[in-house]
């Protein structure tokens, strides 16, 4: 959702940062921001602009910051069928401890989510 949001150009940025907007609270787990930041290496965005971004999520007032446990880990390594589902299911898990309904694009974590009992926003 970040990078959609980042990214002007991006695929779905009209719709994540309307979506972002609408939200009184984001419930981020740390996941989230490895991935950007790991996005932002794949993409060599040079690292000012890495931290900025960083910073102004992770400062953001709606931000409500939820760091990984040892429960999402082991949810996601024993779900996983694949190491690229691993970020994910411990995006999942941390969603589905602390009750906060998910907000992605990726059609195959809303799938999953479902099957979790994980609620959508859309």
């Amino acid at each position: 959702m970040l990078v959609f949001d980042t990214f002007e150009d991006s695929e779905f940025h009209a719709e994540a940062s309307s979506g972002l907007d609408s939200l009184e609270a984001w419930g981020l787990p740390s996941m989230v921001f490895h991935e950007l930041v790991w996005f932002f290496r794949s993409q060599k965005i040079v690292m000012p602009k890495t931290n900025a971004k960083v910073k102004e999520y992770l400062t953001n007032e709606k931000t409500a910051f939820i760091p990984s446990s040892a429960d999402d880990i082991m949810f996601a390594s024993s779900k996983m069928k694949n190491h690229r589902e691993y970020n994910d299911l411990v995006i999942l898990s941390s969603a589905k401890r602390v009750g906060l309904p998910l907000y992605t694009f990726d059609e195959d974590l809303k799938m999953i989510a479902r099957h979790q009992g994980v609620k959508l926003f859309r």
